[in-house]
């Protein structure tokens, strides 16, 4: 019944922006780094709460043609068609700022026998970035412990950002676009000193 659930809320948050009424500002970093684009709404967002440089990574080829239309007036956006489990180092590598992720990467439907949500690759080379004070935040998790999670948990999930830094502090956040969604979205960040 979960896995349902999942496959069902999936698609039917995939029709909305699903960060919740907060929004990304009180996520604010220079850049906006994103995984899965999708129609695009994250990025449009996350440029109207003022983040300088916007990036987001596209699997499927007719998203990544949608996002590009759509942004094409924007400089200081730029849409990768990628795998985000491997191109994600390309696109932080250089960037030399603390960057706000968010991750919401995932195959829908999920399929049995191929990396369905690509988190753990993800945070593998956010871990590899020099800046270990990035903001991460991950969608979807009611997600976890289903094929379209490839069966992470949240434990697993926080266990890996603690190996980028053990300082982290974790929020659970509602998601959806009325926060309908309760604790949807892992926020993952090094409290101000």
């Amino acid at each position: 019944m979960k896995r349902f659930y999942c496959s069902l809320l999936i698609l039917v948050l995939n029709l909305h922006g699903n960060i919740g009424t907060y929004g990304f500002v009180q996520f604010k970093n220079h850049y906006f780094v994103e995984t899965g684009t999708f129609r695009g709404d994250a990025v449009a967002r996350a440029l109207k709460e003022g983040f300088q440089e916007v990036y987001s990574i596209e699997f499927f080829d007719i998203l990544v043609k949608s996002a590009k239309k759509r942004f094409e007036n924007f400089k200081n956006v730029t849409i990768i068609h990628g795998d985000s489990k491997n191109a994600l180092w390309d696109i932080i590598k250089d960037l030399d700022k603390p960057i706000t992720f968010w991750l919401d990467a995932h195959i829908y439907p999920p399929h049995e026998g191929i990396v369905n949500c690509p988190l753990i690759q993800e945070l593998e080379q956010i871990k590899k970035h020099p800046i270990k004070t990035h903001t991460i935040l991950i969608d979807d998790l009611s997600c976890c412990d289903t094929l379209a999670f490839d069966y992470l948990s949240l434990h697993d999930l926080i266990n890996k950002i603690k190996e980028i830094n053990f300082d982290y502090v974790f929020e659970l956040l509602a998601g959806g676009d009325n926060d309908e969604v309760k604790n949807n979205v892992l926020c993952a960040r090094i409290p101000a000193k």
